[in-house]
Formats: structure tokens, sequence, C-alpha cells
């Protein structure tokens, strides 16, 4: 039996057994008052949590140090998050034979910006969205006029080693909306917002989100406006909120569903060992490894994974999910403060009873 196929069957069989009054032993508490005092502490305004287990209904909660008309549908920057969304699209499209996980995307797209056309000519979806593309993160700051017209170099050899890069998601992103004829915002209706209920979540800027979407602020408490970026881009510009960003994490990385079994489990294989700098080895480094857009904490010293998990961070806008797959708990939690991953680790331990070193393994520096 699959694993989404046994999760499916516990839902049904607890959901039963909360309807005759009796309880999971396993059920896990969260205390509203224990998230509210560690935003209190680390002084963000606002925050978003909701967490998901097996069986019962969702659990979301509001904190932070302004909680004056808050409310669940308050619209956050999801950051990186945007690229897990990204490659679940992709992965759709590889199920239908639209794009091939193992064809140069130079097949789909042009290569113009790239100063090495021939190392650019290697390049895969499978090693994008793995972060092998051996690109830096960014060919230029990508909320500049220039991004879209500044050339591309390569940082490392392509698929020799892990190397976080938002540039290379966005070359794929080029590759997806030519040979679809499709906006990324029209694809992710189709096949996420629509299907998975997150009425509110867009890559693109909307008029509602005017009064939605909350400002975000630098550590020490200023304000920095809303951040309304021009045009979508699959690495940063996902705008959502943690209730509806749960209902990707359990239709999609939970069930699978869209999917088929070897796509599935395509997308949460681990494929690089995710060593953050290449200069420096740490221990928090040994059990992170990366799947096809999500990343994966492993058993130790094997690839199998225990958690899978993605981090987001716009500067003032900091979030964070983790899902334990196998027994079938999921959190995500959204913030608008530079301090958003100060209390990552405490929520983890919170929810998991470890930290997994998330917090330590995102660091900020740029990478080496």
């Amino acid at each position: 039996m699959r694993v989404r196929d046994i999760i499916y069957a516990l839902t049904v069989i607890l959901s039963t057994f909360s309807c005759t009054g009796r309880h999971n032993d396993t059920s896990i508490v969260i205390l509203p008052e224990t998230l509210v005092q560690l935003t209190e502490e680390h002084s963000i305004p606002s925050m978003q949590f909701t967490f998901y287990q097996v069986g019962k209904e969702y659990q979301t909660i509001l904190g932070g140090t302004d909680t004056a008309d808050r409310t669940e549908q308050d619209i956050y920057q999801a950051a990186s998050l945007s690229k897990v969304v990204f490659s679940y699209i992709v992965m759709r499209l590889a199920d239908e034979g639209i794009i091939g996980l193992d064809v140069p995307v130079c097949s789909y797209t042009g290569i113009e910006r790239f100063v090495d056309k021939k190392m650019a000519a290697r390049l895969t979806p499978r090693m994008i969205l793995s972060h092998t593309s051996g690109l830096y993160n960014w060919a230029y700051s990508p909320v500049a006029d220039g991004w879209s017209t500044s050339p591309i170099s390569f940082h490392y050899p392509a698929d020799s080693r892990f190397g976080y890069s938002g540039e290379a998601f966005s070359f794929l992103q080029r590759a997806v909306e030519d040979v679809t004829g499709e906006s990324l915002n029209q694809l992710a209706s189709r096949y996420v917002f629509d299907p998975f209920d997150m009425p509110l979540s867009s890559f693109e800027w909307r008029s509602e989100y005017d009064t939605l979407a909350l400002d975000g602020f630098t550590s020490d408490v200023q304000n920095t406006g809303k951040d309304e970026y021009f045009g979508s881009n699959c690495a940063y510009t996902l705008r959502t909120n943690s209730t509806e960003f749960m209902n990707f994490i359990v239709h999609a990385i939970l069930f699978g569903e869209g999917l088929s079994d070897s796509a599935y489990s395509a997308w949460l294989t681990p494929r690089s060992h995710a060593i953050r700098f290449a200069n420096e080895r740490r221990d928090c480094d040994k059990d992170m490894y990366w799947c096809l857009g999500v990343g994966s904490v492993c058993h130790e010293d094997t690839t199998v994974p225990d958690k899978y998990w993605h981090w987001g961070d716009n500067g003032t806008m900091k979030c964070l999910f983790v899902v334990d797959h196998d027994k079938g708990i999921a959190f995500d939690y959204f913030t608008n403060s530079a301090n958003g991953h100060d209390i990552s680790d405490e929520i983890c331990e919170m929810v998991f009873g470890e930290t997994y070193s998330i917090e330590e393994w995102i660091d900020n520096r740029d990478d080496e």
C-alpha cells in the first residue's frame, strides 16, 4: 500500500474515532499562548500559524505584537515557499508529457542571457529543482528594472553540487510559460489554487491585497510597506496565508493529489546533499537533502526523508513549513518580520520534540 493511501486510511479511521468521542493517543496540543509569547519576545508584529494532524481539523493561531483587526484572511508574502508550489506545477507538466525532467531547458526557451551558453545548454528541470544548476542565487537584484536583461553567470559547473538559486527557478519558469503559452499565475490557478481551495493566493498582485496584504517590518520594527512587486516570479512573489498554504501541503505533499505515483515519488525523493556553503561544511548540513523543489531532513546516515520542509525569506517577510509525512503531521507559519526565523527551532521543538537544526541551516549569509 502506498504511503499516501495509508495516511488517507488513517484519516478516515481517526475521523470516525473523533465522531464517537474517542481520541488519538498521539494527539499534539499546541497552546496559543505559547506562540503568542514567542512572537512578543521576538518583536514580531504579526504571525499566522496553522497545524495539521491526520484525522483532525486545522488549528490556526494568530499571534504578534499588533493583533488589532488581524484575521485568518490576512495575506503574507510566501517568499521562497513560492518555489515549492512551482515545483509541484512542473511535476504536473512532467506527468502530462509537456516538460521532460531530464530534457535540456534550452529545448523550451532561449538562453540569450547566459554568458556560458554551452554550460547553460546542459541545464535540465531536474537539476534546477534540486538546486544543482550551478547558478548564483540571483544574477542581479530580481526587483530591479535591469534584472530581466542582466547576464547570467555560473558559480559552479552545472550538476556539480548543491547551490540554492532563485535565478535557475526563474529560468525554468520562462521555459514553462513558453511551452504552455500560459502565465505562471494561470498555471497555478489551474493546478493549485482552484483545486486546493486557495481563493486568496496569487503570484500576481490583486486589488484585494490593498487591504489584506500586511506590511513588513525590520528587526527593530520599522515599517517597510507591502512590497507590491511587479510581475510574477516563481521564486518569491506568491502571496497567501497559513490556512490556504496548509491546503497545498495536505493535498499535494501529504497526499500527492494530481500526481502519478512515479511523479509523486520523484518529487519527494532526495537528489542533492544540501551542503549550504561550499567553503564550510557544517554539522547542520549532515542530514539535509533536497528533493525536486522541496527540502528534506533524512534519517541519520541515510537518504530516507524523515521530514519535508522549506523556508521563505523576503527580508521583512519570513515563513516556514515542516511536514512529517509518515505521521501525517504538518505546520506552517508566516510572519511579517525580519525576526520571523528566530522562532523556527522553538516551534519545531514544540511540534516534533526536535529542531533538526533548520534555523542554523537557513542562515542569512550569501552562498560562498
